[in-house]
């Protein structure tokens, strides 16, 4: 897969699944994710990054996706 960033605000490398923000993608982001979902929690920053699709949703889907890049 590679490395994917979206630049927040013109100023702020943000990494594709990163949502704990450590600039490493591993179980703590599935959890984070997970627990996003389920609480339907999530910063402005952390509904960008759990995109992982760009469909405009945060659902399994993501997660599915997020598993694959640690797995990859």
């Amino acid at each position: 897969f590679g490395n994917y960033y979206f630049v927040n605000d013109g100023s702020t490398d943000l990494l594709m699944g990163d949502l704990n923000y450590d600039s490493i993608i591993n179980v703590i982001d599935i959890v984070t994710m997970v627990n996003g979902i389920l609480g339907g929690s999530f910063t402005a920053d952390q509904i960008i990054v759990a995109d992982l699709n760009s469909d405009g949703v945060i659902n399994v889907i993501d997660i599915v996706s997020l598993v694959n890049i640690i797995l990859d």
